[in-house]
């Protein structure tokens, strides 16, 4: 890895200003809700809440 490279651990830490996605429309308040739930959480967290989002779409 080269010193202008990231870690996954730095990318992870990094803030999504996740709002100027919906002021944009490309994501609405449902997906900015579940956005934030799922942002900066532990892996097994992470897991657990995407298979419930799935199990609502493909339900």
């Amino acid at each position: 890895m080269t010193d202008s490279e990231l870690t996954r651990e730095e990318v992870l830490k990094r803030d999504i200003p996740w709002e100027t996605y919906m002021t944009a429309k490309l994501i609405n308040s449902t997906g900015l809700q579940l956005l934030r739930r799922h942002d900066h959480r532990p892996a097994h967290v992470q897991s657990a809440l995407l298979e419930e989002v799935l199990g609502i779409f493909f339900s």
